[in-house]
């Protein structure tokens, strides 16, 4: 079995995709998992000597454990990558570092987020981390948006660099995906999963589990009431204001803009099924 393979999932990522294998390199196997791109995306990760495997999106839960699944027998560690982002020199050291310890069996990636022409370095991102980098053997998704795999039982650490996040397609491609997010929250909402769950799995130690908590609270609030505490939050105790104008824009967009979609989502199919 193999060190370390990258996985990349795409689709329609011409103009980030070349940076993003540019960041890699030579130093680890790439493995795209591409989900029907009608663009150009395909050709460069074959032309760029990627293995692509071509599979239908359904949420990215099952869209990551299918990658893990094509690399679970020929791989000990995973890096997930999205194709906007970038990999550093000094990330990869810390990643190399850390697949080269016997205790640890995952790690957290910091994000240095780049949008609407400046890095922004508070705001909902500032102090984001995300597991990235995980023993292929214990990693599993879960939840089909903002997707996580439960380190209850994993040994995690957080790497001492961060991603390099800077998405090169236009603006309006951020709000037509966003749309697609907020619709699959909406889902989840409604479906009540969340709710019945309650705070099973809640634990203070990992980054998962406190995510279930923090998850419990916020739809225990009213609609519409929820994205203005959200874009309290990231401009005034995460400081997005400090970014001047670009970081006011994205937290409006980030914060505000996106969860009110969500709840406008949910009440306008509240009041479907009621009329019905």
């Amino acid at each position: 079995m193999s060190g370390l393979v990258v996985i990349i999932l795409t689709l329609n990522e011409q103009a980030n995709l070349d940076k993003a294998l540019d960041s890699i390199g030579d130093r680890a196997p790439v493995i795209v998992v591409d989900s029907g791109s009608t663009d150009s995306t395909q050709e460069i990760a074959r032309n760029r000597g990627a293995e692509l495997h071509e599979h239908a999106f359904v949420d990215y839960a099952r869209q990551r454990n299918f990658a893990l699944e094509l690399v679970s027998d020929r791989f000990e560690w995973t890096f997930f990558l999205d194709a906007d982002e970038e990999l550093t020199p000094q990330l990869w050291a810390d990643i190399e570092a850390a697949t080269k310890r016997d205790d640890i069996d995952g790690a957290y990636v910091g994000l240095t987020f780049h949008a609407l022409g400046r890095e922004l370095k508070h705001g909902s991102f500032a102090r984001a981390a995300i597991l990235r980098l995980m023993r292929t053997s214990m990693a599993r998704f879960t939840r089909g948006s903002n997707e996580r795999v439960d380190d209850s039982q994993m040994r995690v650490m957080l790497l001492a660099h961060k991603l390099k996040h800077t998405d090169a397609k236009p603006l309006a491609s951020w709000f037509r995906k966003h749309v697609g997010y907020a619709e699959r929250e909406a889902q989840h909402y409604l479906d009540d999963r969340e709710t019945r769950r309650g705070l099973e799995g809640f634990g203070l130690r990992t980054k998962a589990g406190r995510m279930i908590g923090v998850r419990w609270a916020y739809n225990k609030m009213p609609l519409f009431v929820r994205p203005w505490v959200h874009y309290g939050r990231t401009m005034v105790w995460q400081n997005a204001w400090r970014d001047g104008v670009p970081g006011i824009l994205y937290a409006g967009m980030q914060s505000l803009w996106y969860p009110m979609v969500i709840d406008l989502l949910i009440f306008e199919e509240q009041r479907r099924r009621r009329d019905k």
